[in-house]
């Protein structure tokens, strides 16, 4: 099985963007054990606004119990993680961490977060719609050996790879 991580952007284009015709695909993979969808707990700090109950987490949540989503923990962060939700980092990670923003740059922690995340949990294709990412995708793909793909690239990948017509 494919292990798909989802960025917070994927997840604005479905619920608030009108973009859900691919990421239904997506979600068909995943009901049907094709894949396996995660999203970050990065998507909260994302989403989850300042008072604390905003509408798009509300249905980010709904969606989690829906779809038995899992939820990869991010390396914990002050005034960025939420109590038990994070890990600690150890100096695996703050290599890690060192060598995405030498990469990717340091204006977003949130955006180094989700790949580090992605790439210790060993996922294999990190989806998403970010120029952050797609900027500099083919020195990410060829630094950490991973996929990075926009949700509609990832939906042709998948077709192909599980032969699948249309």
């Amino acid at each position: 099985m494919l292990r798909i991580t989802l960025d917070t952007n994927c997840l604005f284009d479905y619920f608030e963007r009108n973009k859900q015709a691919t990421l239904e695909r997506l979600f068909q993979l995943h009901k049907e054990g094709k894949i396996e969808i995660a999203i970050t707990t990065r998507v909260k700090t994302d989403t989850y606004g300042k008072d604390k109950n905003s509408r798009i987490w509300r249905k980010i949540k709904d969606w989690i119990r829906e779809y038995h989503i899992k939820v990869l923990p991010c390396i914990g962060r002050w005034e960025i993680s939420y109590w038990d939700e994070d890990i600690w980092s150890g100096e695996k990670e703050l290599i890690l961490d060192k060598k995405l923003k030498d990469i990717i740059g340091s204006e977003n922690i949130n955006d180094i977060d989700h790949l580090m995340a992605h790439i210790r949990h060993k996922r294999d294709i990190f989806i998403t719609d970010d120029s952050d990412f797609l900027n500099v995708k083919n020195a990410l793909e060829k630094k950490f050996s991973i996929k990075i793909f926009t949700p509609e690239d990832a939906v042709s990948y998948l077709r192909k790879f599980f032969n699948i017509a249309g």
